[in-house]
């Protein structure tokens, strides 16, 4: 949650977007993250009367998708966030689901599509004709080549390479610095 709000700020210094008010943790109450309150549970958020954009920021797939099942407030919408370094080579031909996080200095070129509640971490390079499954959380200066497949719900460690072509099955977890190649 704590890189989420920084992505918001990162974005709002380029240009005022996003108006912040805090978190929903089930685990944490009555406390204070970097300066914003905990708002309350999922319980709370899904009473929400008015609408409300709302990142699911949670590193582990599996647990990503329970929450986002048990929000079922129709208020409720999920954004994507694009960190302002971020280069998306080409708009016509980048397909985005809806919750996704892209954060600073990752690149994706063309002809890609990112599922749904997807997190891009730093430095991420994904290449042309590569699709990438619901939930999946590929951690930072990840390099996935051209014509991968990625499952759902897949976590991919820190520096780790795919190279071409490579299929990753659904609920995989590649460990950090994982070179994998044909």
């Amino acid at each position: 949650g704590r890189e989420v709000l920084g992505i918001i700020q990162s974005i709002n210094r380029e240009k005022q977007t996003w108006n912040f008010i805090g978190f929903y943790d089930d685990n944490l109450t009555d406390e204070l993250i970097n300066g914003y309150p905990v708002l309350g549970k999922i319980d709370e958020l899904n009473q929400v009367e008015e609408q409300l954009q709302v990142i699911i920021a949670i590193g582990n797939p599996k647990i990503k998708e329970i929450i986002k099942n048990k929000i079922v407030n129709p208020k409720i919408e999920f954004p994507n966030l694009i960190h302002p370094s971020v280069e998306i080579y080409s708009d016509d031909n980048v397909v985005l689901g809806k919750g996704i996080v892209i954060a600073a200095n990752s690149v994706l070129t063309v002809n890609i599509e990112v599922s749904d509640f997807v997190y891009i971490n730093t430095a991420t390079v994904i290449a042309h004709d590569t699709k990438i499954g619901r939930y999946s959380m590929i951690m930072p200066t990840v390099s996935i080549s051209a014509g991968g497949v990625i499952g759902e719900k897949v976590y991919i460690g820190n520096g780790t390479k795919i190279d071409y072509s490579i299929n990753i099955k659904d609920n995989s977890k590649i460990k950090a610095g994982s070179i994998l190649t044909q």
